[in-house]
């Protein structure tokens, strides 16, 4: 397939026009490796990776320290750090798709901002369209899936403040 310096620089100022973190983000969903879904479940509290250690009172230590310098108790301080681990979980996680499939374009990425996981594919149909046409739906693709990712983590924010709204209440 030849390529034109005009449609890398088509392609390059689309990408950076929706803040996609690199150019290799174009590359065909075959050759890009496949994320996998991970699930980690913490026992009990839900504080997971925001408590501290038993065996390390340094630790221990410096998140009580934390926690005082935000006018907050270590148990608050732990609720809000894991609260925040739950948030980035769900956006990592979240697969948001744009663009137009009947037209050979969609992008689809995770809710994070630049996107971890951005897959841009571009049919046979869409190489038909021509350039011009193609840059435009790309520009569209990644907008559009751009502006749903911003509603995601409005939505992941807001159930944010009600879980730790909600656990507050349990901790008196």
């Amino acid at each position: 397939m030849k390529v034109s310096i005009a449609t890398i620089a088509m392609t390059s100022a689309a990408v950076a026009f929706c803040s996609a973190p690199s150019v290799l983000s174009f590359v065909p969903s075959a050759t890009t490796p496949r994320s996998t879904l991970s699930t980690q479940r913490n026992m009990f509290s839900g504080a997971g990776e925001s408590a501290p250690k038993e065996d390390n009172p340094e630790e221990a230590k410096k998140m009580e320290e934390m926690a005082a310098a935000m006018g907050m108790s270590v148990q608050e301080y732990q609720l809000g750090i894991s609260a925040r681990v739950r948030m980035e979980t769900q956006l990592t996680e979240l697969r948001i798709t744009g663009g137009d499939e009947s037209k050979g374009v969609t992008v689809e990425r995770d809710g994070i901002t630049p996107a971890k996981h951005l897959v841009v594919t571009v049919t046979d149909d869409g190489k038909a369209l021509g350039k011009e046409e193609l840059g435009k739906e790309l520009v569209a693709a990644l907008k559009s899936s751009g502006e749903e990712a911003a509603k995601a983590r409005a939505k992941a924010q807001q159930e944010m403040m009600t879980y730790i709204g909600e656990e507050m209440k349990k901790m008196g």
